[in-house]
């Protein structure tokens, strides 16, 4: 796979997760169709920073090019611009979201697509995932550039002749900058994710987990992870509070025997309204434990394939994960 088939199927990830299925074109088609009159000319190329406002990883800044004007004959490129976004793996462990900008100078045949007419040609239907656009600029001599539009197919996606030219477009890089960390290197190294949302208080408030019974806990000897994770303030009380990584280890078989009786014991739960600022996750060989280390210390039991059910833990199974 050639780098820039591999950086657009990186923006096809960033961009929307695709949908299965079919529809008619209507609306798609409407909706993005270029507009009339040349680009835009500005007067000097500065940054993708500055040209993106920063917001390279915003799926909605590229997909404004299938609406924007059509590359007349007025304005002669010679350099084209791609700005992107993707995670990048750290030689530490962990990973961030960074913004790249990348040049090329072999740009006919790219130019040459983004010439096309858009395709009307009658279509009975189209499929429902979201087209990865790329951010583009084009420069001249003099250093001016402008944002192209895309010529579209028949279902408003970006034209076959566009794809082509773009994967198989030659850059170089130019800059990486780091737009925010998706991973930490100790969440990387503890085997942990850097987010996770509190289950409990989700599956709580929506009554769920109160009438149900937890299936069987794996043995003594079984190789539980857990990993610690905090609420940001804003986030309590919300329907799916997102927890940031705090800590993360496996767990020694003698602590796990003594979790594992904890929650086998714990009986069920009262209805809370107070959300907790930490939580913990216990990774099992099939399913997963959550934890609340304060508010109503509830637990949600998620083991085997059976229902998540809700128990009421205690302040032994909450020193147990969150002491010294």
């Amino acid at each position: 796979m050639t780098g820039r088939a591999a950086a657009f199927l990186v923006g096809l990830s960033l961009a929307v997760a695709g949908c299965a299925g079919t529809a008619p074109p209507g609306d798609a088609v409407a909706a993005s169709r270029r507009s009339a009159g040349p680009p835009t000319v500005h007067p000097s190329w500065e940054s993708c920073a500055t040209a993106t406002s920063g917001q390279e990883a915003d799926p909605d800044k590229s997909m404004a090019a299938l609406s924007l004007p059509v590359l007349g004959d007025g304005f002669q490129p010679v350099t084209a611009v791609v700005c992107r976004a993707g995670p990048q793996q750290r030689s530490t462990g962990g990973s961030d979201l960074v913004a790249v900008e990348e040049r090329a100078h072999d740009v006919a045949a790219l130019v040459a697509a983004l010439r096309l007419p858009d395709d009307t040609s009658p279509v009975d239907a189209c499929t429902l995932e979201m087209p990865f656009v790329p951010w583009l600029a084009l420069l001249d001599t003099h250093g001016r550039w402008v944002r192209p539009g895309v010529p579209t197919d028949p279902c408003g996606k970006p034209r076959p002749e566009f794809r082509a030219a773009y994967e198989q477009l030659p850059t170089r890089h130019v800059t990486t900058r780091v737009l925010r960390e998706l991973k930490s290197d100790s969440a990387a190294a503890s085997g942990c994710g850097q987010q996770w949302s509190d289950m409990v208080w989700a599956t709580g408030q929506h009554g769920g987990g109160q009438d149900t019974t937890p299936g069987p806990l794996p043995a003594g000897d079984a190789k539980v992870r857990v990993c610690v994770y905090r609420v940001p303030e804003g986030e309590r009380g919300g329907g799916k509070p997102a927890g940031e990584f705090e800590s993360g280890r496996e767990l020694p078989a003698a602590r796990w025997t003594e979790i594992r009786r904890e929650l086998s014991t714990a009986g069920p739960a009262a209805e809370c309204a107070t959300p907790g600022s930490r939580f913990a996750v216990l990774h099992l060989p099939a399913g997963f434990v959550y934890v609340q280390a304060d508010g109503c210390r509830r637990v949600l039991i998620e083991s085997g394939n059976g229902p998540g059910a809700i128990r009421q833990g205690t302040a032994k199974l909450a020193s147990l994960l969150f002491g010294r």
